[in-house]
């Protein structure tokens, strides 16, 4: 290029507004009109007018201007060159086009998905992946539970306890699967442990604070911890022998635990019950007659009322759990499959029950009593629903891909047989689902796996897909000429720049966002930026191809439907070829510049962003699982329920332990419980020694015995296979197995069991983490030492989830604005879309808080790709204005700017907005977060791309494009001008949209 001042005549000035409404077809001008403006130096508009440019000297141009004018001009020359060749030939192209997809599909035989929480919303660095990871190996998880709650005005009464024994019954006799397996097949079995009903004073009748999610849960005496002793474990009054005896012939129950233990599981007791009865037995009842455990049976209550002197005499919740064992041998020979809400192998067959048992407990044709209701959470229930409730949601992705198809058909093409385009619409929204294929096939290759956000990708592809069509269209439109392949090169000259400057933006922008620690947010961004890619790859070919196929179509008056029949002796409609848009935009452009608009838009503008910025410092973080669950599912009212009955439960947790020197650290353990206890963040600890001392304590022979390795070994063996100690069986890791008569194996690794304190908000639960994680490395114990809870998951992630937030969209601000710093050849320009994106993110982020969102992974998510989608529309603007050049200075180039590009942004803004605005029917948290995001951003990227920026370009913007003449470079250069010249105040922006 060669950037040297042109001498500039002065010309007639814009056409009216009449003349502009009154401007035909763009498809005629032909060769004569080309020639007219290649002598003139400038372009006319369609009407035949000739525009005044403004004159930009050299001084004007400073370093960028000339790299980035050098790097525009090439990308020009290479998209005119490309879209001749592809006019050339469209079939080869489409072919190509083709092949590629089919090539990318073969990634699917790759593909995976991710839907385990904890590998989505937490860096995998963090301290809870750490003892996860640590804990699968070492206590690797055995047991599923399985939740019903039983809600009543008072379930302590007769019929209610029997149609508990009633769903028992129903239970037992559930198959599922091909090989109809069956409770009984399944079902974990403990060993029913000798013992005897220890005296009632052995307890207190406060509240129990029982975990409806969590582990064990038990009673224990004021000041103390651990589980008291049973005054006659009869492994205290028998000779070990003869104790160890009794145990081979103990025989081994299916560990369903609740009320109906209190009546040892006797049908004909159960039956025979009154309501007092009822009253009476659970106020007696102190050992389960199923199993011989001692037993609290207010663990299984919730809503407790108790008459003056403690005793129970109502409750408003009741508890049943039933406990399976997962089929070692399934897993190991690969009949699995991965329960995605705590990422567990589970046996197929065992999955499958859990199925039904769900179906069974929900089932109310049983008949429930009056004014009973029933609330079931399988083990499995969380991941389930949640991912069914996304998949689910997905038809209102179909729906509205559909309501795209018909708007894309309404815009595209004129109102009349011929012009309309609905074939090359619905070919252009194939070219989109071919970019989706390509980007699932192309990181599933690469081994990205595919996670539950991932679901809304083809649905923001669409949106950005159709607005390059606009764009690809509006160039197309405002060429004439019977050449299609002079045409398809000249529009791709203007369009492909345009397309280049937006897809490179968000590509950076999303790419920028897969460097994140949230694995969901990578997988989305990487998955997003392929995609884009993929669409600006289909959309300036595959596209491209059937536009000028679709023209030849045309061009012979064939129908735009059914390209087959040809309409003889055609000629349009004048009310088809109006455009009404067009027309209004030139009325809105003079109403919006004028001056008191102008002064009134900034002062409104000033207020909403002072709204919007004082609305975001009300937004806080908070995420919390259960919202991925939709309220019209039976597991959102089991949250509910449980919510409402048990609301002092807080979250069951271990403290790990590993090579620890015993007996000689249990004075330091012992420290450690009561730090544990004095630190006011868990209101139990369950540690095996504090009830093994008890233990030993009772028995006379260790009176003034010394506790050794041999004898805590030979002491242990009997405790864990006692009613006293049984239940801590599965709290440790040994080097061998128990045998009654022999010192227990060496210890590996342990677990101590602690209940944290309710602790709702992030603050609390960040306090609560940090306490428990001191007190564990402040252990002056060797070895390994880790605290570990479920719920850290989501405490960590709260930790996290604003930093990332903040890091990611900086970085996509910094790449936003290089980018656009180099393609628009601007500073000021640049800074201003820049200031455009940062007060959209402002506004989405206040309508956030108004809207009752927080801060969470799905809405960093959308907030980092509302980043990618506001940028569009403030910088098809300004790079419409910076390549406007009408005299009349820079009122008159932001008008010539909102005329050309204003209806391809609003178009394409709305395209976005009406593929979202369908999910508001959503009952998915990931699905109305992107609705209410996606939705905003739309909004306020067209308010302050469309209506604030014209405005402040007409105060500040800065200086056009240069305009470098080159006569020299010959034909392959001879519309250089019009690069930078547009044809109307409307045309060349249209062109750099």
């Amino acid at each position: 290029m060669c950037p040297t001042k042109q001498s500039q005549t002065p010309s007639p000035g814009p056409p009216s507004s009449e003349e502009g409404a009154a401007e035909g077809d763009t498809g005629g001008g032909g060769d004569a009109h080309d020639e007219d403006k290649t002598k003139t130096g400038q372009r006319g508009g369609r009407s035949g007018a000739l525009q005044p440019v403004e004159e930009t000297s050299d001084e004007d141009v400073g370093c960028l201007s000339r790299v980035s004018g050098s790097l525009t001009l090439s990308l020009e020359d290479f998209f005119e060159q490309h879209g001749r060749r592809v006019a050339a030939w469209p079939g080869v192209v489409v072919l190509c086009c083709l092949a590629l997809t089919f090539l990318s599909a073969a990634g699917f035989l790759f593909f995976t998905k991710e839907l385990r929480p904890f590998r989505l919303w937490l860096p995998q660095e963090s301290e809870f992946i750490k003892v996860l990871d640590w804990q699968v190996h070492n206590f690797p998880s055995n047991y599923r539970r399985h939740l019903a709650v039983w809600e009543a005005d008072n379930v302590l009464e007769a019929e209610v306890v029997q149609e508990m024994w009633r769903l028992h019954v129903r239970v037992s006799v559930v198959t599922a699967g091909p090989n109809h397996t069956t409770w009984p097949q399944l079902c974990a079995r403990v060993p029913t442990m000798p013992g005897s009903d220890p005296a009632p004073d052995d307890y207190d009748y406060e509240d129990f604070d029982y975990g409806v999610l969590g582990g064990r849960r038990r009673r224990r005496q004021a000041g103390q911890v651990g589980v008291p002793v049973p005054r006659e474990d009869l492994s205290l009054s028998l000779p070990r022998e003869q104790y160890c005896d009794s145990l081979s012939m103990l025989p081994k129950a299916c560990l369903e635990t609740g009320l109906l233990e209190v009546w040892g599981h006797d049908e004909e007791a159960i039956m025979a019950l009154t309501d007092q009865q009822v009253i009476d037995d659970v106020n007696a009842a102190h050992l389960s007659l199923v199993f011989g455990y001692q037993f609290n049976v207010t663990r299984y209550l919730g809503s407790v009322t108790r008459n003056a002197s403690g005793h129970v005499v109502a409750a408003a919740a009741a508890t049943q759990v039933w406990v399976s064992a997962l089929d070692q041998a399934a897993v190991a020979a690969g009949e699995v499959v991965v329960d995605q809400g705590n990422g567990e192998l589970v046996d197929a067959a065992g999955f499958a029950w859990e199925q039904a048992w769900v179906e069974t407990v929900l089932n109310t044709s049983a008949r429930l009593p009056a004014g009973v209701r029933v609330f079931a959470q399988a083990a499995s229930s969380f991941g389930k629903v949640s991912d069914d409730n996304i998949w689910g949601d997905v038809k209102w992705l179909v729906v509205g891909m559909v309501a795209m198809s018909v708007f894309v058909n309404g815009t595209l093409g004129r109102r009349n047989l011929v012009q309309q385009r609905p074939l090359l619409a619905g070919l252009g929204l194939l070219s989109v689902y071919q970019a989706v294929v390509i980007s699932y096939g192309l990181c599933s290759l690469l081994g990205v796996p595919y996670c539950p956000v991932n679901s809304i990708l083809p649905i923001l592809l669409l949106g950005l897909g159709v607005d390059d069509m606009f764009v690809i269209m509006a160039a197309w439109e405002a060429e004439g000429g019977k050449d299609l392949s002079r045409r398809a090169g000249r529009a791709m000259r203007h369009a492909g720049v345009a397309i280049t400057v937006t897809s490179l933006t968000d590509v950076t922008a999303f790419a920028v966002g897969a460097t994140t620690a949230l694995p969901a947010l990578r997988s989305f961004c990487l998955y997003a930026s392929v995609g884009i890619l993929s669409v600006y790859v289909m959309q300036a070919t595959f596209f491209l191809a059937w536009l000028v196929k679709d023209e030849q179509r045309l061009e012979a008056n064939k129908n735009g439907l059914l390209w087959c029949v040809t309409h003889h002796d055609w000629s349009p409609r004048p009310c088809s070829q109006w455009d009404l848009l067009a027309a209004t935009f030139r009325q809105w452009s003079r109403l919006l510049l004028s001056t008191p608009c102008r002064v009134f838009v900034l002062f409104f503008s000033g207020g909403l962003l002072a709204c919007s910025a004082w609305a975001s410092t009300n937004l806080h973080q908070e995420f919390d699982p259960s919202w991925f669950i939709p309220s019209s599912s039976y597991l959102y009212d089991t949250f509910r329920v449980t919510g409402l009955h048990f609301p002092e439960a807080g979250e069951q947790g271990y403290v790990y332990f590993a090579n620890v020197s015993l007996p000689e650290d249990l004075p330091e353990l012992n420290r450690f419980v009561d730090a544990l206890v004095e630190s006011q963040v868990v209101t139990e600890v369950n540690a095996w020694f504090t009830t093994l001392m008890d233990y030993m304590a009772m028995q006379s022979k260790f009176d003034n015995t010394t506790l050794t390795y041999a004898v805590l070994q030979d002491t242990l063996s009997l405790f864990l296979q006692s009613s006293s100690g049984a239940s801590y069986r599965q709290d440790f890791t040994i080097d061998g197995a128990l045998d009654c008569r022999r010192p227990a194996p060496p210890i590996i690794s342990f677990r101590i069991g602690i209940t944290h304190r309710p602790a709702q908000s992030p603050a609390a639960q960040a306090a609560a983490l940090s306490t428990i994680q001191s007190l564990v490395s402040a252990v002056p114990v060797g070895g390994y030492r880790a605290a570990w809870a479920q719920a850290y998951c989501i405490w960590e992630t709260n930790q996290v989830v604003g930093t990332e937030l903040l890091r990611n969209v900086l970085a996509a601000g910094v790449v936003v604005g290089v980018v656009t710093l180099v393609l628009l050849a601007s500073a000021p320009a640049a800074l201003l879309v820049l200031a455009a994106v940062a007060a959209t993110v402002t506004g989405v982020t206040g309508v956030m808080w108004a809207w009752g969102l927080t801060i969470d992974t799905v809405s960093c998510i959308a907030i980092v790709l509302s980043i990618g989608l506001s940028v569009d529309y403030a910088a098809h603007v300004a790079h419409a204005f910076l390549a406007a050049r009408q005299a009349g200075g820079r009122k008159a180039r932001a008008r010539a700017a909102l005329e050309g590009v204003g209806p391809a942004v609003l178009l394409g803004g709305l395209s976005t907005m009406l593929s979202f605005v369908v999910l508001v029917a959503s009952t998915s948290h990931v699905f109305i977060t992107f609705f209410k995001v996606f939705t905003a951003a739309s909004a306020f990227g067209l308010y302050y791309g469309l209506v604030l920026l014209p405005v402040i370009l007409s105060f500040i913007g800065p200086p056009a494009y240069p305009a470098p003449a080159c006569p020299d470079k010959g034909a392959a250069h001879h519309h250089t001008n019009d690069a930078f010249t547009p044809d109307t105040p409307s045309d060349r922006a249209v062109s750099h949209a």
